[in-house]
């Protein structure tokens, strides 16, 4: 039976998966960009620190340098993205830690910490962005209001840290609401694009892929076909006479046999399959990691179900049949000659009198592909 193994929706996440990896890149990006630009000003207030001769404040800003460079360094050959951003994070707040301790140049070390929350918020998001601005907080507090502490080798007036401790509070405060903001605006935009990219990939009357997903699935297994030489195989279905059964019983009863016809497939259909309804009453239906012989069997099997089942509307039955094209990748180079070919077998099997398939199954095969079926 089709399970979600191999469901539109599965598709439609790993493509939402593939957004948000994008903009975990993004964040890198933005990372090594400020790393980049921390380095120059550490090297450059740095060097002004030693020609001003205050040599131990240079020092400790070159050594800040040093740990940005390798922390760049680390993550261009490990790729770590992880370890990059938490570290990244981690000497950023110890500098503004050290700034604000020892007062930087003119006690103006503690200004640096206003970028602090924005970061935060940006690379760890809210939970962590929050309690890093707090924990934050909480530090320039102590190290205003208790000078006497080992570490701490500068005082504020008071004036001074009152306006400071209020205003980092405020901002800290705004970047959460801008980047609640944000995420927020982000993640209805992605609910709405996984809504919009579901319905772009689904048929409307018979859930099933429609042409455009199918297209994209047949893609993939040539690409893989291509590359680790597997196989796979389709088989073109056509209802036979559906226009009889809009006439006959009308057009809702027609809809229903395409919806029974549609469930069908699907539960006959192996997890990894793809089943689509190609356009009107034809149906497409892709097996991966098939051969021709083992397909040739498949659509007989469907063939067989579909003449045997009681296809009603409105306590009327139907009689429904199928005729079927049957191609295999493994004579053809590109996706359109596949269709191609089994579309000429699936027009041979209508002219040979429907209900049928085409090319011709062999007995064998068929009992060899019901046995496998029934071990899946």
């Amino acid at each position: 039976m089709n399970e979600d193994s191999n469901s539109i929706q599965e598709r439609v996440n790993s493509r939402i998966a593939s957004t948000q990896q994008n903009e975990e890149q993004r964040v890198v990006g933005v990372l090594r960009f400020l790393s980049l630009g921390a380095l120059f000003f550490l090297v450059a207030i740095g060097t002004k620190s030693h020609l001003s001769g205050h040599h131990f404040h240079g020092n400790i800003l070159f050594l800040f340098g040093i740990i940005t460079l390798t922390n760049l360094i680390n993550f261009q050959l490990r790729g770590n993205a992880s370890f990059f951003q938490n570290a990244f994070i981690f000497m950023v707040g110890i500098l503004f830690l050290y700034l604000t301790a020892s007062g930087g140049e003119s006690n103006t070390g503690p200004l640096w910490f206003y970028v602090f929350p924005p970061i935060g918020f940006y690379v760890m998001g809210l939970r962590y962005g929050l309690m890093l601005s707090t924990g934050a907080l909480i530090a320039v507090f102590f190290i205003f209001y208790f000078p006497e502490l080992p570490f701490v080798t500068t005082e504020y007036n008071s004036d001074f840290k009152i306006r400071f401790l209020s205003t980092f509070s405020f901002v800290a405060a705004c970047a959460y609401i801008l980047d609640d903001s944000r995420r927020t605006a982000r993640d209805e935009l992605i609910a709405m694009a996984s809504l919009y990219e579901q319905a772009a990939r689904t048929d409307e009357l018979t859930k099933l892929s429609n042409r455009r997903d199918m297209k994209e699935c047949m893609e993939k297994e040539l690409y893989r076909h291509q590359r680790s030489n597997s196989y796979f195989s389709i088989i073109l279905m056509d209802i036979d006479y559906f226009k009889r059964v809009n006439d006959t019983y009308g057009h809702d009863a027609g809809d229903e046999v395409l919806k029974d016809f549609a469930s069908l497939l699907k539960h006959l259909s192996r997890k990894v399959d793809v089943v689509s309804r190609w356009g009107g009453e034809e149906f497409l239906m892709l097996l991966p990691d098939t051969s021709l012989v083992q397909a040739l069997a498949m659509a007989e099997r469907l063939r067989t179900k579909v003449e045997g089942y009681p296809f009603n509307y409105r306590f009327k039955s139907i009689p429904v049949t199928m005729s079927a094209g049957v191609c295999s990748v493994s004579q053809h180079e590109d996706i359109d000659s596949v269709l191609k070919q089994a579309d000429v077998n699936l027009y041979e099997a209508k002219q040979k009198g429907r209900n049928r398939i085409e090319p011709p199954v062999k007995k064998s095969g068929i009992s060899k592909m019901n046995t496998k079926t029934t071990t899946e």
